[in-house]
């Protein structure tokens, strides 16, 4: 099945005005990418110009009226829905999104509904209105699974997964966000794959799993960094600000929140750079200095209600109501009055109760416990509706869903009914002409008969050839389907001992260096805690394994080979990805460690391959040893990208072949950088690689003992 590659949206349909048939991405906030028409209009939303965008579009907006072509007024007119959304202005996106969406239903192209449909959906999601936008987006979910895009259904789960972390259904956002991650990796949508990557994020920091959520955020800027989208930049540092403040890092955070807030400001986004302001205020609020918080707060109230940004203004009388307490009881009234009667008009269950709970509290402070009693009944029952309401809405979702995969069915059902119909009619019309032929039958009794034994006879032998052939066919599927999965775990399985082999290790191995590196220079960005990200490499070869076969036999040989497998499963973690090299050489990759336990499992590698008893034959066994030499990577984590992997298994390769003629049955590995000895002359190993001074440890008694080879003149 071939995929398009799209992002967040499908592309706009291309129009035959010139200027306009070029496609451009752009990514909000929420990490939403769409497409708008126009020239060099790319360049410029990716730049953050939305001002020049804006102009560029509606100059091909006017050219495409004056020539009276609808379909690019509603291609110019999707574009500019799309600007507005970025600019938070919600009223107007949906104008203009309801003008693009008349024009596709009139001209009944089911593709461009989609789009319109997921655009609006998305419009009234980040205003809060969560019922209406699941159910547009069902709708467009409805058409992508009727054209088989499955691009799209992606998409749509990527959506939903947002529109359920913001309803506080964690583990169904969850569920959703990680089944649209692959497909979209598949897809190469690095814009969407990131933004998927950073809603995860998102849903692991509200459930306090705050390592992880930075885990999948170090992942994001690895794609990030070479999309060179400004807004998607802005989203990091977003969600890099939030998950500080979770963590209690409110330097980190207060530096991420500052470096979205320019770039958001570029884009004109007034609401997300209120919203920043309002996080930046909480922050002071954290750090006990309630007048700056309260001045910053209440200076974007004004902010919150030029823009319309109705969600972020009752979050923001709610945080000030907060604050308030005990200090300002005419202000603190006022917030509380004027944030529950939004909440109440926007049906928002949730944050009526949390009004309520702050009303509580005043009432407590002031000793009125009857009015106190009476604000936490009001908070309970709230709560409970909002829990109805969620499971309703969570229940309404799991409807659509079933309703989706019914239809499928009934339409798959109506195609069989429709064949069965048409076998009918080319049988009734058989039955006429049989008929017809009938008549004439009275003075060709014989021959009719003839002919219709003969009609049965060959009608019988068609179907019995029709059932052969098919059975040969589904025969020969079944093989084919067969030789492809084996051929698939051929390419990438060593057939002997299990392992993987070069192949897999070439197409996994260069993101996870980038994996290593990233995380290594994202660490100077912001805080991480308790999360390894080194690498681990051991390259093991087998000690005078020519011998072994020369004196027991090849058959004998590829035991032991299959037995060391074994040992090397039992050491490291179903994660780690082990490879036979060739021959009697093994390689072990292990991701997401701590350099400090490379010592330990070189040890404990060449002990378990030491005490093993091979198996060679039924009634005999033998023991073997094995040189392994080792690196951390990145080796110096001051410069994580100084060296590349050729220049790694070079290491490994020269600590491999010194453990060896250095008595064999021993490791050498590289641990990192030295820094407690640099006037030391340079080492052997130093000198050959022009390597600044490193830390080289082994299992011999002394470095002295180590037999490098010597440097190529």
């Amino acid at each position: 099945m071939m995929l398009n590659r799209v992002g967040l949206l499908l592309s706009l349909l291309c129009c035959s005005v010139p200027g306009l048939a070029h496609s451009v991405r752009h990514v909000s906030m929420d990490g939403h990418a769409f497409y708008a028409s126009g020239f060099n209009v790319e360049k410029l939303v990716n730049q953050g110009d939305t001002q020049e965008a804006e102009r560029q579009i509606r100059e091909q907006l006017a050219l495409s009226e004056s020539e009276q072509n609808q379909r690019a007024s509603a291609t110019g007119a999707h574009a500019l829905g799309h600007i507005s959304l970025i600019k938070n202005n919600y009223p107007l996106a949906l104008r203009q999104f309801q003008r693009a969406l008349d024009f596709f239903k009139g001209a009944r192209e089911p593709l461009g509904m989609a789009d319109l449909y997921t655009d609006i959906g998305r419009t009234y999601r980040v205003m809060g209105l969560y019922q209406s936008a699941l159910g547009y987006f069902n709708l467009a979910k409805d058409i992508y699974h009727q054209q088989g895009r499955y691009d799209g259904i992606a998409l749509q789960q990527l959506e939903v997964g947002i529109s359920l972390r913001q309803l506080g259904q964690f583990e169904s956002a969850l569920s959703q966000l990680e089944r649209a991650l692959p497909l979209l990796r598949q897809e190469n949508n690095n814009q969407a794959t990131a933004s998927t990557l950073m809603q995860i994020a998102r849903v692991y920091s509200e459930i306090d799993k705050n390592d992880e959520a930075m885990l999948y955020l170090q992942d994001a800027a690895v794609l990030i960094d070479t999309l060179q989208i400004k807004s998607l930049q802005a989203e990091l540092d977003y969600h890099l600000g939030q998950v500080n403040i979770q963590m209690g890092h409110f330097d980190n955070a207060r530096r991420h929140l500052e470096q979205s807030k320019e770039q958001f400001n570029q884009l004109e986004a007034q609401c997300d750079v209120a919203k920043i302001d309002s996080s930046l205020g909480n922050i002071l609020l954290s750090q006990n200095q309630p007048e700056a918080g309260i001045q910053l707060l209440e200076s974007k109230l004004q902010q919150a209600t030029e823009y319309n940004c109705t969600t972020l203004l009752t979050e923001l009388h709610l945080n000030l109501a907060q604050a308030y307490l005990g200090k300002d009881q005419q202000a603190l009234t006022n917030h509380i009055d004027q944030g529950l009667q939004q909440a109440i008009e926007r049906g928002e269950l949730l944050t009526q109760a949390r009004f309520e709970t702050v009303k509580m509290q005043m009432h407590e402070q002031s000793e009125n416990y009857a009015a106190a009693l009476n604000a936490l009944k009001r908070q309970q029952q709230l709560e409970k509706q909002s829990l109805e309401q969620r499971r309703s809405l969570a229940l309404l979702y799991l409807q659509s869903q079933l309703d989706v995969e019914r239809q499928a069915q009934s339409l798959e059902l109506l195609n069989k009914n429709q064949a069965i119909q048409l076998a009918k009619a080319e049988q009734q019309e058989l039955e006429v002409r049989m008929l017809y032929a009938s008549l004439f039958a009275v003075t060709l009794l014989v021959f009719l008969i003839w002919s219709r034994f003969n009609h049965s006879q060959r009608s019988r032998f068609l179907k019995r050839e029709v059932r052969r052939r098919t059975q040969e066919l589904e025969s020969k599927n079944a093989e084919l389907e067969n030789a492809y999965i084996a051929l698939e775990r051929a390419s990438l399985m060593d057939p002997l001992t299990g392992l993987y082999n070069r192949q897999y290790l070439n197409n996994q191995l260069p993101q996870e260096i980038n994996r290593a590196q990233q995380a290594y220079l994202l660490s100077r960005e912001c805080t991480l805690t308790n999360s390894p990200s080194d690498m681990l490499c051991f390259l093991l070869d087998i000690d005078n394994f020519k011998h072994i076969n020369d004196t027991y036999g090849h058959m004998a040989g590829d035991r032991i080979l299959t037995d060391l497998a074994k040992v090397m499963r039992s050491v490291f973690r179903p994660s780690d990805m082990l490879i036979r090299w060739g021959g009697e050489e093994f390689l072990a990759v292990c991701r997401n460690t701590n350099r400090l336990e490379a010592v330990a499992l070189a040890d404990r590698l060449r002990q378990g391959i030491h005490d093993h008893d091979f198996q060679i034959s039924q009634q005999h066994s033998i023991h073997i040893t094995c040189s392994i030499g080792f690196c951390v990577l990145p080796l110096y984590p001051s410069e994580p990208a100084r060296l590349d992997w050729d220049c790694y298994f070079g290491l490994l390769d020269e600590c491999l072949y010194a453990a060896k003629r250095s008595g064999k049955d021993c490791w050498i590995g590289l641990t990192g950088e030295k820094s407690d000895a640099p006037d030391q002359p340079k080492s052997c190993l130093e000198e050959k690689f022009d390597l600044p001074p490193t830390r080289i440890q082994t299992s011999l008694n002394h470095l002295s003992a180590i037999s490098w080879a010597e440097k190529s003149s």
